[in-house]
């Protein structure tokens, strides 16, 4: 008998642009999302929730732009994409996942001047990880 791929559920399932939204409140945008939306001069950005549609929507500012902004958030770098950490918004709006979930984001307008990179919360297309051990006890006590 012969090998069998295995398919696992997130990691490596997307070869595409992804937007996680992580079990530990932070936004992470993978590499392909950051290569397709955001640029070089992107430094931070403003996240904005449009709860009646059920989508969270990131827009990239730069260094001049998120100056005149309130409330903006520092663009994190990585080798493997980007993150912006919106923890308390997250965990005010019941937003943070018990798994981190994975979403297709897609350019979005707020207006005729701004561009939002969104994604849709209520079609994720894949989870990664398992709930902590601590929580998964908790809802068993309950």
């Amino acid at each position: 008998m012969g090998y069998k791929e295995v398919h696992v559920s997130g990691r490596g399932g997307s070869k595409g642009p992804m937007i996680s939204i992580r079990k530990s409140g932070t936004i992470g945008i993978n590499s392909k999302a950051v290569e397709k939306y955001f640029d070089d001069s992107h430094t931070h950005a403003k996240v904005y929730h449009d709860e009646p549609n059920g989508k969270l929507g990131i827009r990239p500012l730069t260094e001049e732009e998120q100056k005149e902004i309130d409330n903006t958030l520092k663009l994190t770098r990585s080798n493997s994409g980007a993150s912006v950490a919106p923890t308390s918004f997250l965990k005010g709006e019941g937003l943070v996942p018990k798994v981190t979930t994975q979403y297709e984001p897609f350019e979005d307008k707020m207006n005729a001047d701004i561009t939002l990179v969104s994604i849709d919360l209520d079609d994720d297309i894949g989870t990664y990880g398992s709930p902590d051990e601590l929580e998964e006890q908790e809802d068993v006590d309950e």
